[in-house]
């Protein structure tokens, strides 16, 4: 991010203090909804959660910020981008955690469903009677098809976010591959609506998804309606 530099040396490492202070409050406030779960599966789902609200959080900052003073905007991009590091990070250990408990004890719990899927490949593949595999098209095979490619996609992002990366890619290219942003933040939302609606239940539910993905197309919406009326009116505006 060109200018990224001006910013105080000791400003990023405060702010990623206090993102990580306000992820352990969440993780607090969570807490008591997933008693009823194993720990590491519970954390599990927690970070999952973080890293959604996180990831939606970089999409908003890029909107509002034409709404706030022009000085504000260095700190801005700055802000969003260790936002997405965490939120990086988050689905990250999301991801890893999940594959551990598919791996090994305890395994997850699937609400209505007393099967137990063997292994990490379960998430997306069916045993077929001759010993091969056929691609698990269940919704729990679908939603998982989803998470897989949005951590792919987030991995990128996250390997990405930094000065060194972008000066290695190139301006044009680096921003490109950053606005896959919103399609991998509609994957992830699309992943977590068919676990906490149709497989996992309790304790999230489709509203902890929904109100902050119609909050995030609502200030986009708003950003982009408002930049297209303000160069109209520049446009018609006599010379």
């Amino acid at each position: 991010m060109t200018g990224q530099e001006k910013i105080p040396r000791w400003l990023r490492p405060a702010w990623y203090g206090l993102l990580a202070a306000a992820a352990w409050m969440l993780a607090e406030g969570m807490r008591d909804d997933f008693n009823f779960f194993p720990a590491m599966e519970a954390w599990s789902m927690m970070l999952g959660y973080m890293g959604f609200c996180l990831i939606a959080c970089t999409l908003v900052i890029g909107p509002v910020k034409q709404w706030l003073p022009a000085r504000w905007t260095v700190y801005l991009l700055a802000l969003r981008r260790d936002i997405g590091i965490m939120g990086g990070l988050a689905a990250i250990l999301h991801v890893i955690l999940v594959v551990i408990l598919f791996e090994g004890e305890p395994q997850l719990f699937f609400a209505g469903s007393q099967e137990m899927m063997a292994g990490w490949l379960g998430l997306f593949f069916w045993d077929t009677p001759d010993g091969g595999l056929e691609p698990n098209m269940s919704m729990v095979g679908i939603a998982n098809y989803m998470g897989a490619i949005a951590i792919l996609g987030l991995l990128a992002l996250f390997a990405t976010s930094s000065d060194r990366a972008e000066r290695f890619l190139g301006g044009g290219t680096w921003k490109r591959l950053h606005m896959y942003n919103p399609a991998l933040f509609l994957l992830v939302t699309f992943h977590g609506l068919i676990y906490v609606q149709l497989i996992k239940g309790e304790p999230h539910t489709y509203r902890d998804i929904l109100w902050m993905t119609a909050a995030v197309l609502l200030i986009r919406i708003a950003a982009y309606t408002t930049t297209v009326i303000k160069r109209t009116l520049q446009q018609r505006s006599p010379d």
